[in-house]
């Protein structure tokens, strides 16, 4: 959800935060208006997973569930062991002007012995390297003559 090698986008409103990824057009929302995961978005996991967040002060505090069993927890450690009880809790606040620090908890009771912690860091872009880009996988895309 946060492996964001190349450049990714925010965008906050009132009741949720989206973020796009320019890596194989990632996307990912995070609802703020107190809703919860209805059992049908339970049931249909998707690769990013269903997001609810709120702020506690300066920090945005989001928890994840429904994730699909191909998602990547981790970089690019192909199908990240985990079972459809993993939940991702991360705490992401600003740590310093145009510096954003997501920690990242993720707890599975089936996968893991114990919660496994990592923190990442993005540092805002600054014009002319600010926009996305395309960036889709290619395979598959040959064309047949």
């Amino acid at each position: 959800m946060m492996n964001m090698f190349y450049g990714m986008e925010i965008a906050h409103l009132k009741d949720k935060i989206t973020m796009y990824g320019e890596m194989n057009d990632m996307y990912r929302r995070i609802f703020l208006d107190g809703r919860k995961p209805s059992q049908k978005v339970i049931n249909d996991p998707t690769y990013a997973g269903y997001s609810t967040g709120q702020w506690e002060g300066d920090t945005l505090v989001v928890d994840t569930v429904a994730l699909r069993e191909d998602s990547l927890i981790e970089d690019f450690v192909a199908f990240s062991p985990h079972s459809d009880k993993v939940t991702v809790h991360e705490r992401i606040r600003l740590i310093e002007p145009g510096m954003l620090e997501d920690r990242i908890t993720v707890t599975d009771p089936e996968a893991l012995l114990e919660p496994y912690l990592m923190v990442r860091t993005f540092r805002k872009a600054s014009p002319p390297n600010d926009e996305l880009r395309e960036f889709a996988c290619a395979e598959g895309l040959a064309r047949v003559k």
